[in-house]
């Protein structure tokens, strides 16, 4: 138990530096946008425009990459948890016990009118 918790606590700091680097993107595109403004004039060289869209370009894909990366993270994490508890609830011997004495008890147990006419069809 010692050491799943050491790996979440390690996963949960590597999903903040996902997190840190995805709002330094948004920022650096925030910040560009703003500065962008003011470099549509006359003189200014279509290869620099280029380069600064292009640039943003990255950043806002990076941004959306960990996004993508963040909710994919987080599923896992939530379906682990998941089969985690119901192994714990489920997988426990006294509720197999309970399980094949509830199977036995059926088995035991006359059919009624509806699984009769069931098996029938």
């Amino acid at each position: 138990v010692a050491l799943r918790q050491g790996r979440t606590s390690n996963s949960m700091i590597t999903q903040q530096k996902w997190r840190i680097v995805g709002v330094l993107a948004l920022v650096a595109c925030l910040a560009m946008v703003l500065l962008g403004r003011g470099m549509v004039r006359p003189g200014v060289s279509v290869w620099l425009l280029l380069g600064y869209w292009g640039v943003f370009t990255v950043l806002l894909l990076v941004a959306l990459y960990v996004a993508f990366l963040d909710i994919r993270y987080t599923r896992l994490q939530y379906k682990i948890s998941e089969r985690s508890l119901f192994r714990e609830t489920f997988m426990t011997p006294e509720f197999r016990k309970a399980m094949q004495e509830a199977l036995e008890a059926q088995k035991n147990t006359p059919p009624t009118n509806r699984e009769q006419e069931d098996k029938r069809d």
